[in-house]
Parts: structure tokens; C-alpha cells; sequence
């Protein structure tokens, strides 16, 4: 079947690409992006892992986009996203040792898309399009004014590998199987409010130009599936879906495929907006001895626009359940409140306000394994 799914994805792009039709307008290229200067301090309880309480960070990516349309109506779209500053593709270096001296500047994604009343086609290195369509149903996510929630936690307090607390990288499901590996992924038209995105990548460690980079986290036949549906009654609109995502496991032998799965949901009302929704990641075994815990995650969030200024309060709560002592129980909690205000076209001041706190839920914790804190960023961001 994964053969079978795998050659038609190939042959429908193939297919579609050779039989396009002459351009009735030609390529273009155009530059976009954003510039994020920010300022943060932090003070928490654990005793490692920080490297200063005030920290300076940026955050930066260079978008290349490019565009063109066939006489049929037929879209094509290229994307390629150079991030500078970085570690790894998840933002500014922060407030964490050698934070940003490594992969200085990498493309993060590059990938086409071809669109048209079919829908559309996703392919290249990037997230799948189901992964996509779920991002935007998460309750923190959605509720978002200030600082990303899943990208930034890490780069203010110490977490789970700098400590004994066992909590996701980000606490919150993505359905992150591929990490931007190469992929196909196909989005159907909108019916009546309906849409059904699905995905493929045929493993999580490809560059490029094909070949296999290093990865201790192997995987292989990811697939992934997102519905959602969005509508509006009177003066209330809203959105609600979920998704699934599994993966070939192949760390050790006879271990169970990786499992992932999401439902939420936001409901706007004139300058209200609420949002909730539930991720988890299911345990995975080898034979009896279980390899990855089960990791639940309750997103909440509530987003107010005032003018040129928008306000928001972001909660959210992971808990592990585990077949290991010195696993289960183990919890994170995050909030954040934050403010932005529009300065001008593309240019918006933001402020965070964080609370953070971590709990090891093993019986024979000690004093140096729980962390609590708070934080606080402010930044100017400019999009181009």
C-alpha cells in the first residue's frame, strides 16, 4: 500500500507539471520576511541551564517567493526561507548555552505548490499540509499576540534536557514526524466550509539533493491526515478539525510506530476570540519496554483586538503518563499575557509576559529537578 501511495503521488505531479500549458504570465520574484529585535529577562528556580537572566535576541527569515500562472489558471508557487541567527529552525539562539553560534544562517523550508480548482499540491522540503491546517486549530497558537508559545519556552526557562522533567520539545502536538523533510501533500478545494489536506514524506532525515543526513531519530512512511471546517453563524464565526500522523519507527527493532493526533477549535465574536484544543503523543513500545511516554497536552487561549492594539492570555498544560516510575507524572505548565501594537504597515511592539513551571513527578525527586519562574520580552517586529 505505502508502494502503491507512493508511485501515484509521484506520477499525478509528474503528470500535471508535463502537461501544463504556456505561461500566460511569466515568473516573478519578490522578497519578503520579518526582522524581530527583542529584549528579555528571566528569573526561574533551576539551578542550570540559563546562561544570563538578560538576554538580547533576534530573530529573522528571509522569505524568496516566486509566481506564476499558466493559461489554464493553474498557479505555481516557490518558497525558499533563509533564517539567520538560529539554532536549528526554531528562531533565535535565546537565552540558552551557545545559543545562535551554531547554523548561523540555513534554508529552513523550500518548496512548490500548484493550485487551482483541484486544489493544491505541496512538495519540497517543508511541513506537510496537514501539519499545517492543524497548526492553526491549536488553542495557543490561534490566541497568539505576542511570543510563540512552541518555539519560545526553551529559549527563557530550562526544560526537560537540562533537568529530570520529561515534557516535549514543544509542548504542544504539531504533528512534527517529517521535521521538514522532503514531502508531498495534497489539500482539497473548499466544500461548503470542508477541507481534507494529506500528506507523505518518505522519512525525516533527507536533504536537499537526496541524500540521507544524520538523524538519531529515524523514521520512515510518514503520513499524515487534517480535516477542518470553517463557518460563521450571524456575527460569530468559527473554525474546528483535527488530525493524525504516524510514522515507521526504526530506532530499534520491534518498535511501535510513532503516533500523533490533535482536535481543536476557536469561535470569534465581534473582537473576541476563544480557542481550545487537545493534542497527544501515544506511547511506543519495544516488544514489553516502553520507549516514548504518553504525553497529553490542553491548549487554552483568549485574543482581544482594541484599535491598533491586540491583547491575548495563553495557557497551556502537558502531562506524561508512563509505564516508568521516574516518568510519570512529570508536568509543564506555560502561560503567557501579552500586548501588541500596530506602530505603521508591517511594523507592531510586543510584550510577553511569561509564567513557567515544571513538576517531576517521580517519588524520589529532588530539589534541583522542579523549576518555576517568570520572564518578560518586548520586541519590535518589522515584516516586509
Amino acid at each position: 500500500m505505502h508502494n502503491t501511495f507512493k508511485l501515484a503521488a509521484v506520477s499525478s505531479a509528474a503528470l500535471m507539471i508535463a502537461a501544463a500549458p504556456a505561461l500566460a504570465k511569466g515568473p516573478t520574484l519578490k522578497l519578503g520576511g520579518y526582522y524581530d529585535q527583542k529584549l528579555s529577562i528571566s528569573d526561574e528556580d533551576a539551578a542550570r541551564g540559563t546562561t544570563s537572566d538578560l538576554d538580547v535576541r533576534t530573530d529573522v527569515e528571509i522569505y524568496f517567493l516566486g509566481r506564476a500562472t499558466l493559461d489554464n489558471g493553474i498557479k505555481i508557487s516557490t518558497r525558499v526561507e533563509l533564517e539567520g541567527g538560529t539554532v536549528g529552525d526554531g528562531g533565535d539562539g535565546g537565552n540558552v548555552p551557545d545559543g545562535g553560534n551554531t547554523n548561523f544562517d540555513q534554508i529552513d523550508e523550500a518548496f512548490m505548490t500548484i493550485s487551482g480548482s483541484f486544489g493544491s499540491i505541496k512538495i519540497g522540503q517543508s511541513d506537510t499540509a496537514a501539519k499545517g491546517m492543524t497548526t492553526g486549530l491549536q488553542g495557543t497558537w490561534i490566541s497568539n499576540v505576542g511570543e510563540n508559545l512552541a518555539f519560545n519556552t526553551s529559549k527563557l526557562f530550562s526544560r526537560q534536557n537540562r533537568g529530570n522533567i520529561v515534557a516535549r520539545a514543544t509542548p504542544a502536538s504539531q504533528m512534527d514526524l517529517n521535521s521538514d523533510g522532503e514531502q508531498i501533500s495534497y489539500t482539497t478545494p473548499s466544500f461548503g466550509g470542508f477541507q481534507v489536506a494529506a500528506g507523505y514524506a518518505p522519512n525525516n532525515r533527507e536533504t536537499f539533493d537526496g541524500q540521507e543526513g544524520a538523524n538519531s531519530a529515524f523514521k520512515d512512511d510518514i503520513f499524515d491526515v487534517g480535516v477542518r471546517y470553517m463557518g460563521k453563524v450571524g456575527d460569530v464565526s468559527f473554525r474546528v478539525g483535527g488530525g493524525m500522523a504516524t510514522a515507521n519507527n526504526n530506532n530499534v527493532v520491534n518498535e511501535e510506530d510513532d503516533k500523533q493526533w490533535m482536535f481543536g477549535g476557536s469561535v470569534r465574536m465581534a473582537s473576541i476570540q476563544l480557542a481550545a484544543s487537545y493534542s497527544m503523543q501515544e506511547s511506543s513500545n519495544t516488544l514489553a519496554t516502553e520507549n516514548t511516554p504518553e504525553v497529553g497536552t490542553l491548549e487554552l487561549g483568549i485574543r482581544a483586538w482594541m484599535g491598533p492594539n491586540q491583547f491575548s492570555l495563553a495557557y497551556s498544560r502537558s502531562e506524561v503518563q508512563s509505564t516508568r516510575v521516574a516518568l510519570d507524572g512529570d508536568e509543564e505548565t506555560v502561560m503567557i499575557l501579552a500586548m501588541r501594537r500596530s506602530l505603521g504597515k508591517g511594523i507592531r511592539w510586543h510584550n510577553s509576559l511569561w509564567y513557567y513551571n515544571a513538576e517531576d513527578g517521580s517519588p524520589t525527586k529532588d530539589s534541583t529537578t522542579d523549576n518555576d519562574g517568570f520572564a518578560f520580552t518586548t520586541g519590535i517586529r518589522v515584516g516586509f
